[in-house]
């Protein structure tokens, strides 16, 4: 047989059998919409991200996070930027870490703001692996307007909202 056609035999065979862009991708969510993952509230309550209302903030975070830290102190000194907009921080730590935290940068009693506990693996699985912190702004059809990763100004968040 011909040098040529076994090396290409050999390359469609190769190229067959591994996934795709398309097809690695078929498993994760639409990320343009609010995600399917479940919702841990500090309150008890658990709520499917993928319901909650337009002019969503969805902030991934980790509370021993330095950058995650700064984030939510940024976020709350300029406060009357997202009064538009419900903040949804979201961690995988236990909620009580999650519930200090929240005490911490004196975010808690807002009536926009809450704070939620979400299965690392889920989030994985759902938007892929995440630096923390992650910002994801949605808007009042509940349709991603912009990603931030890592520590973001909030002018910079502010223009998007």
């Amino acid at each position: 047989m011909n040098k040529n056609i076994i090396i290409f035999w050999i390359a469609l065979i190769f190229v067959g059998c591994s996934p795709s862009k398309n097809q690695s991708e078929e498993n994760k969510a639409d990320t343009n919409d609010l995600p399917a993952i479940t919702l841990m509230m500090i309150t008890g309550e658990k709520v499917m991200a993928n319901t909650l209302p337009g002019n969503s903030i969805l902030i991934f975070f980790g509370p021993d996070c330095d950058h995650c830290q700064r984030q939510a102190e940024s976020m709350r000194l300029q406060l009357d930027t997202f009064e538009n907009y419900s903040l949804y921080f979201i961690a995988s730590n236990p909620i009580t870490e999650i519930a200090r935290f929240a005490e911490t940068y004196q975010l808690r009693g807002y009536p926009n703001i809450f704070f939620a506990q979400a299965d690392g693996p889920e989030v994985m699985r759902v938007l892929g692996p995440l630096d923390v912190p992650t910002i994801y702004i949605y808007s009042g059809d509940r349709s991603l307007v912009k990603k931030f990763i890592n520590q973001t100004k909030v002018y910079e968040i502010a223009k998007f909202l």
